[in-house]
């Protein structure tokens, strides 16, 4: 995934990198928190279109939880991608 229109991200910054994105099992509360910053990030539209041309079986992407066991209308059979390190979204200084 390219991440240089994701940089300055609001699920990079300092209070929210805390919440489970990467989680295969986030609660519903979780859910709803990580919606709240989807909603409010500035780059929502941009990561929205990146995770709608990649194979994103996993994660907690663009205000959507995107894991095969919450969200079966994704073909599973796919290698799930990992989001850690991602160049890109660290945030903006």
């Amino acid at each position: 995934m390219s991440t240089d229109r994701l940089t300055g991200a609001a699920c990079a910054r300092p209070v929210n990198v805390g919440l489970p994105w990467i989680s295969e099992n986030p609660t519903a509360s979780a859910r709803a928190d990580m919606a709240r910053v989807c909603a409010s990030c500035p780059v929502a539209a941009a990561c929205a279109r990146e995770v709608a041309s990649k194979e994103t079986t996993a994660g907690f992407w663009a205000g959507a939880d995107r894991n095969d066991a919450i969200a079966p209308d994704v073909p599973s059979g796919r290698p799930v991608q990992g989001t850690f390190n991602l160049p890109g979204l660290e945030v903006a200084a």
